[in-house]
């Protein structure tokens, strides 16, 4: 598969939703005076910061940015979710099996060190390492991968040891990076992270766990020079905080703000707001081992009980799109014209069905983030009064990202969680694929029998069988509330009008895309 033969879905996913709206290391306080010069310094108030420096361990969504800043990635999805070369030129099958990629390198890529980035290092990140520690995430994201055939320094066939057609995508997604492998055997894992080098536009030259990142332009980066000169991504988990700090003049861009700041920011002369619709997907994710769980007619009544589009009104301004399945409305994996309606009677009926009623609520355990998207703390509030008003008691508890996903991946998630799915691919065996797949990490809702039809659609090299497989499944999950579909997630940015800010329709933050306007 090349850059040129994309689904047709793919493609359109979101180009209508996006239209609509040196050398050494500075101290701190030099870099603060350097803002005077607009090329100098690019501060961003973001909401996390990186769990480890080894991006190909985990698969985290929210430090991507940074890593992408970086590491780079071997492929990137553009503004509407077209795969796109990047230190990857070229890439196609050998065969009709989907099982052997070749793949061809730019040849002037530096690592931050000075040495080259080779084939080698392509084996050794996402092959030879993961082989050694099982906990590496790019081992989930390439679990068929069997070897790395060197053909070249710059050319080389990934050999896969089932049919994976979707091979190519995970080159541009979540652990898909590459390292330096002569540097990590050098310095070790625990030099590697405490000095970490990539070949990206930038590299670290401070790091302040829990407070600041600081990046340096990296002069020999084969995309050329960025337009600004450091980069701080300015740790602020606290929405309000992020406001605080660009409506201040403290950071020029801010990210994941609340909608209704946002709109209020609008208005503010000398700032410039965005919100837009992006690949990811608010929705419900149940573990099927805790009890209410377990009881059909209790989840169905938590799906009848949500008035999505209520919610996107409150919270988002009308922007961000009810869903019935877990993919975006125009992704490859809609359902057009299936739809799970609120209706909170229906809901009554069913709770009434498993003997719960106005005078015995059935308790429910639900987890939730505060600040890691807009308005999800706000929301999970507004989902549990909709809950109430027909016989669910919420249990509401605020729960830490990185802490969710470890308790999903080892079947301890205590409760029901408010999650926003990450997807750049706009793929659906990253959205309910992944997400239903007893034996992958990801997935709360542990259900043995899905095993083998998910991993036969994970085989399936027939596009259309592939897809039309996945919508089924995308249904019936819906349909048996496996999951609970919510919402086609929204980002919000706010930034200097000075600046030149270019979307993603993968959600990304990409400071070597922004200049001065």
């Amino acid at each position: 598969m090349d850059s040129s033969k994309l689904h047709p879905g793919r493609r359109q996913f979101l180009a209508g939703s996006l239209a609509t709206a040196a050398g050494s290391l500075l101290p701190w306080d030099l870099l603060q005076a350097q803002t005077k010069d607009p090329k100098a310094l690019l501060n961003i108030a973001y909401m996390s910061d990186v769990p480890t420096w080894d991006p190909t361990a985990v698969t985290d969504p929210q430090p991507q940015s940074i890593y992408e800043s970086v590491f780079d990635s071997p492929l990137r999805y553009s503004p509407t979710l077209q795969l796109q070369a990047r230190q990857i030129t070229e890439w196609k099958w050998q065969d009709k099996n989907s099982q052997r990629l070749e793949v061809t390198f730019r040849d002037d890529i530096l690592f931050h060190d000075g040495s080259k980035l080779t084939t080698e290092d392509l084996k050794w990140s996402v092959l030879d390492r993961p082989a050694m520690d099982k906990k590496i995430g790019a081992g989930a994201m390439f679990q068929t991968l069997k070897t790395v055939e060197i053909l070249s320094p710059t050319k080389a066939v990934m050999v896969y040891s089932v049919p994976t057609p979707t091979a190519p995508i995970y080159l541009g997604f979540l652990a898909g990076y590459i390292v330096p492998k002569q540097y990590m055997q050098k310095v070790g894992d625990a030099g590697f992270l405490a000095k970490p080098i990539g070949a990206g536009p930038y590299k670290l030259v401070d790091y302040q766990r829990g407070s600041r990142i600081v990046l340096e332009a990296f002069d020999k980066y084969w995309g050329g020079m960025p337009a600004f000169k450091q980069v701080v991504f300015q740790i602020t988990p606290e929405p309000s905080a992020r406001v605080a700090a660009v409506e201040s003049g403290r950071a020029d861009i801010a990210v994941q703000i609340p909608v209704r700041e946002t709109l209020r920011l609008a208005k503010t002369h000398g700032l410039t707001t965005k919100i837009y619709p992006y690949s990811e997907v608010y929705v419900l994710q149940i573990p099927n081992y805790v009890k209410p769980f377990d009881d059909d007619n209790v989840r169905a009544a938590m799906h009848y009980a949500i008035d999505s589009e209520a919610l996107s009104k409150a919270f988002y301004g009308g922007a961000a799109k009810s869903i019935s399945v877990t993919a975006p409305p125009g992704s490859p994996g809609d359902v057009p014209g299936f739809k799970v309606g609120f209706d909170p009677q229906k809901a009554i009926a069913l709770l009434a069905k498993s003997g719960y009623g106005p005078n015995k609520t059935v308790k429910v355990p639900f987890l939730t983030t505060n600040g890691t998207f807009p308005s999800d703390y706000d929301m999970a509030r507004a989902i549990a009064g909709m809950w109430q008003r027909v016989g669910i008691e919420a249990q509401v508890q605020e729960t830490m990202m990185a802490k969710a996903i470890s308790e999903m991946d080892s079947a301890k998630l205590t409760g029901c969680l408010l999650y926003s799915w990450a997807n750049s691919t706009g793929d659906p065996e990253n959205y309910t694929g992944r997400m239903l797949d007893p034996n992958l990490p990801f997935s709360a809702w542990k259900e043995p029998a899905l095993g083998p039809r998910i991993g036969a659609l994970f085989t399936e090299v027939d596009e259309s069988k592939r897809l039309e497989g996945y919508r089924a499944l995308n249904r019936e999950a819906s349909e048996k509330s496996w999951n609970i579909p919510l919402l086609q997630a929204v980002t919000t940015i706010a930034y200097r009008s000075s600046l030149n800010v270019p979307t993603f329709g993968s959600g990304l933050i990409l400071p070597v895309e922004y200049k001065p306007a």
